[in-house]
């Protein structure tokens, strides 16, 4: 909404240029591509139907939706474990892994069968490359081709998905580039389709809407497997047996568990559909994974960009001067979030979370798993600590960690709010500009 002195209020038909609802539905159309074409749910548990697997892509897609960079985050994670599992297998000798292969296993494609095993259960790259090194099992010998066979990708709507993203940035540039308003959710939209095209192209190899698994056996007994690895308490797991093989759990994943764990304690699972067989059948969408140095660098200068371009409507028209103060309050702390949160998520990381592990498990050979009076602690800080059902202390967050997040995130979400709602009712009054279309004609050369 660049400025003019022209305001137009209220609803305007579009009998020959730009209207409010063209607006309106150009914008919702983009962002509703991006965030459904762009998601990728993991396999279903075999009891799940179809509402679940159409359940499962929603919430990724609410989730990019209300938090684009958490999103990134997560596909960033998936393609991290992706190529770690392409780099480890052939190591092994198995040159026929790919990309492909590894979403596959992360997604739950792989179903661990034995000796000891009532419930099989999913194993995701990292536990695999564990059982083909120790010769548990037996390499899966299932191809590519098997498995893209198995792939229900659209590659139609994504297509049209990426030409109406592209579309958008050119006009939206082109306006600027005429000197024409844009609307504040123009700007949002823009936002949603740089994200949509990073998590693309990590997802690119990623199968979609498979909901078919492979068998994979071993004869050793999971008792055995997990004696020889020092573990003697055959209970002493959480998610599966073989917990201990994925060590410590992702700072991200920890609060990404805490806050859809209070989200579903108050009937409201938008995020996230809770897994409650012991073992787990299905691996979840949404679980987070560690980073390496190529996904850092992929993802932070896109966070960057997403926390700032709302500045760019610094000089917007607004309909009220408190709804342009509240929008460059929203703005700068969107871009200060994105520098604290990477500052604290860093130091999370790196610092706090390995020196409270150490602290608390200082002689423990397999640092995952709790002692005895950790998994009996009923503390009120203890409590308050891990409020997942499972009470699983991989999932422990120390309060001085959790504290200052919870403040950081919740200051977020106010601002992300307001955002998405001032996108919506600042369309009762643009500049007039904003209803002017582009002049096309003046980038085709005249004979």
């Amino acid at each position: 909404m660049a400025n003019t002195s022209v305001p137009i209020f209220g609803w305007v038909d579009e009998p020959d240029g730009r209207g409010t609802w063209g607006i309106l539905s150009t914008c919702l159309l983009t962002i509703i591509l991006c965030c459904w074409t762009s998601v990728c749910p993991n396999i279903p548990a075999p009891s799940d139907g179809n509402f679940t697997r159409i359940r499962d892509k929603l919430h990724l897609a609410l989730m990019g939706v209300l938090g684009p960079e958490f999103l990134l985050m997560l596909t960033l994670g998936q393609w991290t474990s992706a190529r770690a599992s392409v780099k480890g297998i052939k190591e092994l000798g198995y040159s026929d892994w790919t990309m492909v292969h590894g979403f596959y296993a992360d997604m739950g494609g792989f179903v661990l069968h034995g000796p000891g095993i009532k419930a099989p259960f999913p194993v995701d790259a990292r536990q695999l490359l564990f059982l083909l090194q120790r010769e548990y099992i037996e390499y899966p010998r299932i191809a590519k081709e098997d498995i893209d066979d198995r792939n229900k990708s659209d590659g139609f709507t994504r297509c049209i998905a990426v030409f109406q993203a592209v579309w958008m940035v050119i006009n939206c540039l082109t306006r600027v580039a005429q000197g024409l308003a844009l609307t504040t959710l123009e700007l949002t939209t823009m936002s949603f389709i740089l994200v949509f095209f990073v998590t693309s192209f990590c997802w690119y190899r990623k199968p979609q809407d498979i909901t078919t698994t492979v068998p994979i056996h071993t004869v050793v007994h999971i008792d055995q497997i997990l004696a020889e690895n020092g573990i003697y308490s055959p209970d002493l797991w959480y998610n599966t047996p073989l917990d201990f093989i994925n060590g410590e759990i992702y700072f991200c994943e920890r609060f990404w568990r805490y806050f859809t764990q209070i989200l579903q304690q108050i009937h409201l699972p938008i995020f996230s559909r809770r897994v409650d067989a012991r073992p787990y059948n299905r691996i979840p969408s949404d679980q987070f994974q560690f980073l390496d140095a190529p996904a850092e660098t992929l993802g932070v200068p896109v966070i960057v960009f997403f926390g700032s371009i709302f500045m760019f409507a610094w000089h917007f028209d607004f309909p009220s001067v408190t709804e342009l103060v509240l929008w460059r309050v929203a703005s700068i702390y969107t871009l200060v979030f994105t520098f604290l949160g990477g500052i604290c998520a860093q130091y999370c990381h790196k610092v706090l979370f390995p020196q409270w592990e150490k602290q608390r498990r200082p002689n423990l050979l397999l640092s995952s798993l709790p002692r005895d009076d950790e998994r009996n602690d009923s503390s009120l800080a203890a409590r308050l600590r891990n409020i997942h059902q499972s009470k699983d202390p991989r999932l422990d967050i120390p309060l001085r960690a959790f504290i200052p997040v919870c403040i950081l995130c919740a200051f977020y979400c106010v601002c992300r709010t307001y955002i998405l709602v001032e996108d919506f009712i600042g369309l009762r009054n643009l500049p007039d500009s904003a209803f002017q279309t582009v002049q096309w004609s003046d980038y085709v050369p005249h004979w």
